[in-house]
């Protein structure tokens, strides 16, 4: 009672404190449960839709966690592989893939100087701060990736998959994420690329749709529905709104 007393009388945060304070949040993998320990991640994240300076990335998203459960049950999709993950936010599925999954490497790339920065925070906390596989990058949608001093981009290290959760979700960026797409295409022929799409309006899904069509991507969309949540035996996320698991090829 002395602790709540104490807590409620603290002053309350200004909107703005509010939209920049974080807090712990742990997911448990409930897929890829079967030995004493249960998998899990933990992150430092904002509950705050979008942060005072107007990113999404500073909170894990349904698509994310989706698509995470998806690589679960396919492992074999990233398995010893050369991971990119566009839009990483938070970095779960980048922390996934490299503590869970058995990646070889995995490039966290968002195109938010702040969200690139708090990324150390997330990989400190479940222990890859010193891992080789996982670098953090800042990566803009539709700028070059090779510029006029580099004759090889990364270093001119390989890579074989691109993620990408809830990275369509408002149609003025997709023009530049196409062209990020096909840039990385060209760079390395052959690669595999998911996306997880949140279909909160179907009219965004169709225009990346009709995108990938125009740029000569094929979309292959898995069978992989969201479960409902009294079938939800972690992480859980809202079941309301579909969300597509896309494969594209070109």
């Amino acid at each position: 009672m002395d602790a709540m007393a104490e807590l409620v009388a603290q002053p309350l945060p200004s909107e703005a404190e509010a939209a920049q304070e974080r807090c712990y949040v742990t997911y448990y993998l409930s897929l890829l449960e079967g030995g004493l320990e249960k998998p899990h991640i933990t992150l430092l994240e904002s509950r705050s839709l979008i942060s005072a300076s107007g990113t999404t990335g500073l909170r894990t998203w349904e698509a994310a966690l989706h698509l995470g459960q998806f690589l679960s049950v396919n492992s074999g999709l990233v398995k010893n592989k050369r991971v990119l993950e566009l839009g990483t936010g938070t970095g779960y599925l980048a922390v996934l893939c490299a503590k869970y999954l058995g990646t070889s490497h995995v490039i966290a790339s968002d195109g938010s100087e702040e969200v690139v920065e708090k990324l150390s925070d997330n990989l400190f906390v479940n222990g890859l701060q010193d891992s080789d596989k996982v670098q953090p990058m800042e990566l803009k949608w539709g700028h070059a990736l090779l510029g006029t001093e580099e004759e090889h981009w990364n270093g001119g290290r390989k890579i074989d998959v691109v993620l990408g959760a809830d990275i369509t979700y408002d149609v003025s960026v997709i023009p530049a994420l196409i062209a990020t797409l096909e840039e990385l295409v060209d760079l390395y022929p052959g690669i595999s690329i998911i996306i997880a799409a949140t279909e909160r309006n179907r009219e965004t899904y169709e225009t990346f749709l009709a995108a990938c069509g125009r740029r000569g991507f094929s979309v292959t969309q898995e069978s992989f529905p969201v479960p409902s949540r009294a079938e939800q035996k972690g992480p859980f996320y809202k079941d309301g709104t579909p969300i597509h698991i896309c494969q594209l090829r070109r």
